[in-house]
């Protein structure tokens, strides 16, 4: 009799702790993605072209305004190359709030950016401010990796603050 109760109750312990998922902290993970994107936009400011990839997965899309879409790594690596090259061409954001989902998986960034890009041979330029959203996956070895950054004009914003 004894023994089954004690098996009765290791099942029940089993079960329970079975159930029961580890807890993420949302919102330490959300950190993390607002401080991953900030050292994004550093890396851009600083030109590093490899800094800059590394925050993308391998088949990260980018939607940006009036332009299809850039899929892929090797794709990314040519836009960056090819806006750096473009003289008066510069890109900044500024992450706004973040989210982490339930299960520490995904999570997404909304930010504010702008783009300053030339208008003539003369040298003037245009600067667009953006609304975006970078979306992010936690990859198995525990990383953050960029999948899905889009970004679209909003006349109602003049600064990335």
């Amino acid at each position: 009799m004894k023994i089954n109760q004690i098996i009765l109750a290791v099942s029940m312990l089993l079960t329970i702790t079975a159930c029961n998922k580890p807890t993420i902290d949302q919102q330490a993970e959300a950190e993390k993605l607002m401080e991953l994107s900030r050292s994004w936009a550093k890396s851009v400011k600083d030109k590093d072209v490899e800094k800059m990839l590394s925050y993308w997965a391998d088949d990260a899309i980018v939607m940006s305004p009036n332009e299809p879409s850039v899929v892929g790594i090797e794709a990314l690596r040519g836009m960056v190359e090819r806006s750096m090259k473009i003289p008066g061409f510069e890109i900044n954001w500024e992450p706004q709030k973040a989210y982490v989902s339930k299960s520490g998986d995904l999570g997404y960034v909304i930010i504010k950016n702008y783009m300053t890009m030339p208008i003539d041979t003369l040298g003037n330029t245009r600067t667009i401010f953006n609304k975006g959203v970078e979306i992010w996956k936690k990859q198995e070895n525990g990383t953050w990796k960029n999948v899905i950054d889009i970004s679209n004009p909003d006349p109602s914003i003049n600064s990335i603050e």
